[in-house]
């Protein structure tokens, strides 16, 4: 009882994590990520001070009924994703974002005039 009790609470607690790819060109930083059945309205994308935030909420209400119309169960979920990247040295006012088949895609064009230290003096 108490092995398939621990197994069942463990795998119902996951964090619930955007599967993200990120990519690097000489030009831009490339994010695509899986929010599958999440509506394009409650998807939100937000770039401020080096870090996009990408979240969403998904809510399901599901109704069971009898034949004669009443209620025998009804339930409802509501799931949240939130996750962060630090991007930094982007052109905030050129950021593209697009969503299809579950995936959001955000273009984020590099600032070539912001000046990328690689190498700081030891004194």
């Amino acid at each position: 009882f108490f092995e398939d009790f621990s197994r069942n609470l463990v795998n119902d607690f996951k964090p619930n994590l955007i599967k993200t790819d990120i990519h690097e060109t000489d030009n831009e930083y490339i994010v695509e990520a899986e929010l599958p059945g999440i509506p394009k309205e409650d998807i939100q994308v937000n770039y401020e001070n080096g870090v996009l935030t990408i979240s969403g909420q998904r809510q399901i209400d599901a109704a069971t009924e009898d034949k004669k119309g009443k209620l025998i169960r009804n339930e409802r979920s509501l799931t949240s994703v939130r996750r962060q990247y630090l991007l930094e040295n982007v052109k905030e006012d050129e950021i593209k974002a697009s969503y299809s088949d579950g995936i959001l895609k955000v273009t984020l064009p590099k600032d070539s005039n912001k000046e990328i230290k690689t190498s700081i003096p030891i004194e």
